[in-house]
């Protein structure tokens, strides 16, 4: 009997990934009718989502409650629909600088407030579930893109002493609700692979600890369950892309003592996709992500998952993908040759009005990076490397400079340009580097210093590297290049 039990159990479960990923086809066909249009990039402030959060006041499926104000006096919003007996919380942003799950959440309102094919599921849902939303926790971190708030405390390690207003809104905010679900929506480095694969950390979960002996007890295992069946839907889309968060537990995060206090929580952290350094894709399987699991909650789907999907799936490896790998080039060293693998990264600096931010590309590896993988990955199988050279015209202005052909100065193997103006900022607009001092560089590629450098081919210069970007010399393409001012 308990053969045929078991065997009623596998038909059921595959029946219902069956209805669930014609949902989620559904959900990724149709996501760009709800794609929230006025959010078009990562680095948007508070009051880009208020006239969206106004609007929904005027709905009748949403309530919207001002719960507070930020420690520089920004308003943090709480919206909700549904009417259901079971509770979801939802909270985005509480890092200033990752804001992908916050662009899903207004996907997700348009999705609701929208007509669509979806109307008899939205009735369920709505029937089923009562759905909390902050999203955006921080938004004095956003303000100035950056992780901590004003006070620079980092908000998800303020769960036990509430020293930050914001703390203490979520704080508030989780004690009234007393909700069943939550979900802590984070972006993650961009540099994690899923486990030790070539493959970016596209999205990873984690069911947070309840304590350092790592129990698991029904609060959290319901989480576990949860996040199985959101791994197995979401291979259909990122297949090999999707990790498991580091498990140590963290007793001053909000996660962990909300996963303690009772509600079963689910870590959601955004990493990195290629070609898609704005999230836009990302944006859409959060929004997918999020109604598969509402749709779960609300028909009990997640009961029927054991704990073996979560256990086996791969931990974040740190620090296993770059964002450029140049590979097997030939390096001279002296009167020596050698064969190396040359690894950058692009670090973002934030200007003055955080609308806009510059880009400092470093070498930080050299050698053999095989157990490595590039978001831009090339073979540069018989080629050599060369440090940049410097090109002594001495510029008067930046007028001047403007008239200069890059071109011409990248199949040269010119990588910086001499001036002699003064210039203020750190970095330029232009596709080139800005150097004030004629100083001798010995051409040595170095870890941990500037990405600049010229690639030959046969005697000819194939690329250059500037600032951390590879521009082809018979085809360049530079609209998204910024150089350094080197001092």
């Amino acid at each position: 009997m308990l053969k045929y039990f078991f065997i009623f159990i596998i038909i059921l479960n595959s029946f219902l990934m069956a209805q669930n990923k014609d949902f989620t086809n559904q959900l990724n066909s149709s996501y760009e009718s709800f794609r929230e249009e006025s959010l078009k990039n990562r680095r948007f402030k508070q009051k880009d989502i208020k006239p969206l959060i106004e609007n929904l006041r005027k709905n009748i499926l949403f309530r919207v409650k001002q719960l507070g104000y930020s420690a520089q006096h920004r308003e943090i919003y709480l919206i909700s629909i549904g009417t259901g007996s079971t509770k979801l919380f939802l909270w985005s942003q509480m890092h200033g600088d990752e804001p992908t799950a916050t662009m899903a959440l207004f996907d997700i309102f348009n999705f609701f407030s929208k007509a669509n094919q979806f109307e008899d599921f939205k009735k369920e849902i709505l029937a089923k579930l009562t759905i909390y939303f902050i999203p955006m926790v921080n938004p004095d971190g956003a303000e100035v893109y950056e992780r901590r708030n004003i006070y620079q405390i980092d908000l998800n390690r303020d769960a036990e002493r509430l020293q930050t207003p914001e703390g203490k809104i979520l704080k508030d905010t989780f004690d009234s609700l007393k909700a069943d679900f939550g979900f802590n929506l984070h972006d993650q480095n961009i540099y994690y692979s899923a486990g030790k694969s070539f493959k970016s950390a596209a999205i990873s979960f984690l069911a947070p600890e309840i304590n350092t002996e790592k129990t698991i007890n029904p609060v959290r295992y319901r989480a576990m369950q949860l996040i199985g069946q959101l791994k197995d839907i979401l291979e259909d889309f990122i297949p090999g892309h999707i990790g498991r968060y580091s498990d140590e537990f963290e007793p001053r995060a909000f996660g962990d003592n909300f996963q303690k206090w009772g509600t079963s929580t689910i870590l959601i952290e955004t990493g990195g996709w290629k070609d898609d350094p704005e999230k836009q894709f990302l944006r859409k399987i959060n929004f997918i992500t999020f109604l598969a699991a509402f749709k779960s909650i609300a028909e009990g789907d997640y009961k029927n998952e054991s704990l073996e999907t979560y256990d086996t799936m791969p931990l974040n490896e740190e620090d296993h993908v770059m964002d450029l790998i140049l590979r097997n080039l030939s390096y001279k060293i002296g009167d020596k040759t050698i064969t190396v693998d040359i690894g950058i990264n692009r670090t973002e600096v934030n200007t003055d009005s955080a609308r806009n931010f510059y880009l400092d590309g470093k070498v930080v590896d050299i050698g053999d990076l095989s157990i490595y993988s590039g978001y831009e990955d090339y073979d540069l199988s018989g080629m050599e490397i060369a440090g940049g050279k410097t090109y002594e015209d001495n510029f008067s202005s930046f007028e001047e400079l403007k008239k200069q052909n890059f071109t011409d100065l990248y199949s040269g193997g010119y990588t910086d340009i001499l001036i002699t103006f003064p210039v203020k900022e750190e970095h330029t607009r232009l596709p080139i580097n800005l150097v004030l001092s004629n100083k001798h560089k010995d051409g040595f590629i170095r870890v941990d210093t500037p990405a600049n450098f010229y690639i030959t081919q046969g005697g000819k210069v194939k690329y250059v590297v500037i600032n951390g970007f590879l521009i082809e010399t018979a085809n360049p393409q530079t609209e998204k290049v910024n150089g350094m001012v080197i001092r």
